[in-house]
């Protein structure tokens, strides 16, 4: 059942992603030193609101991850082709309402992602991390 899942979740996001891609030209390959900068979950417009979260990508291979101005994860990254791996320190009240009795409480989180319909400024990706299939849009910021 949860392959099903899964399996449905990517293709909504696949789906969904075709409006996406009409916006600008898909890259072709991924440049080197693609992610490095800041780039924030949602559209370039999400760039200043405070309550989305902002991913910032080392050119060192280090991350942070910020939301309401406090940090919600930090870590590595490394992306090949595609294939983003990220392993990162966080706290599971982050990921949550539900989990808030865990805030103060931090953990290593490995992820991994698959990105597509990569443009110069924005891509999208279907990320795995700990049980959970999740898609997002992200935009960089100037």
């Amino acid at each position: 059942m949860l392959k099903l899942v899964g399996f449905l979740a990517v293709m909504i996001v696949a789906l969904g992603s075709t409006a996406w891609a009409q916006q600008a030209p898909v890259l072709e390959e991924i440049p080197d030193g693609y992610l490095a900068g800041t780039w924030v979950v949602g559209g370039v417009d999400a760039c200043g609101a405070a309550t989305t979260e902002h991913i910032t990508f080392d050119a060192n291979g280090s991350f942070t991850a910020v939301q309401t101005g406090q940090p919600t994860a930090l870590g590595f990254w490394q992306l090949v082709d595609d294939k983003l791996d990220l392993h990162m320190v966080s706290s599971p009240a982050f990921f949550g309402d539900h989990l808030q009795p865990f805030a103060g409480q931090y953990a290593y989180y490995p992820a991994q992602a698959l990105l597509f319909d990569i443009q110069e400024q924005a891509f999208r990706m279907v990320a795995y991390m700990n049980g959970q299939l999740r898609g997002a849009n992200l935009a960089r910021c100037p």
